[in-house]
């Protein structure tokens, strides 16, 4: 992780993290959603006043990697409709970073939080054709529990359910 710093997102980021989401979007989903799809996506759920919004919500986490000055991901999340759950609504890095261990570092900065805020599981969703999403994670030890349709925007997809547990006996810290 040379080179990496995990910090807490401010209002100041929204620009940047919009731009990560819509490069991750577009290499990730690009062969299985349509571009109207994803560009509805990011209308819809990358909107900068509401970005902006959730950054300052005290129930939301949100953390971007940032390497020499630059972010290049970010993490979002917060508690889930289920007892000491969080529910990890969002990790995307710069396709141009995959594998320079910024998605890692994300990942062990929301398990200490989530361990600090006295959760025992992350929970989140990932689309079953996403393989970058659903290899990252099985990588990091995360479980199916569940597979499901979903619709994005009108386009039917499979997606699988993830938990795992974290805490003493999980890896973070």
């Amino acid at each position: 992780m040379d080179g990496i710093t995990i910090r807490e997102a401010t209002s100041k980021d929204v620009k940047d993290i919009l731009a990560i989401a819509e490069r991750g979007w577009n290499r990730t989903y690009s062969d299985f959603l349509s571009q109207e799809t994803i560009d509805t996506a990011m209308a819809e759920w990358h909107d900068p006043d509401d970005t902006q919004e959730y950054i300052k919500r005290e129930n939301v986490t949100y953390f971007v990697a940032e390497n020499s000055e630059d972010i290049v991901g970010y993490i979002s999340g917060g508690p889930s409709d289920e007892e000491n759950v969080a529910y990890l609504g969002a990790l995307y890095v710069d396709p141009n970073y995959w594998r320079e261990a910024a998605g890692t570092a994300l990942l062990e900065e929301f398990e200490a939080f989530c361990c600090r805020e006295n959760y025992d599981r992350i929970q989140f969703n990932v689309l079953t054709e996403n393989n970058v999403g659903t290899s990252f994670y099985e990588k990091h030890g995360y479980e199916v529990i569940e597979e499901q349709e979903t619709e994005v925007f009108g386009e039917s997809t499979p997606e699988r359910v993830y938990s795992g547990s974290i805490g003493k006996d999980s890896n973070s810290t």
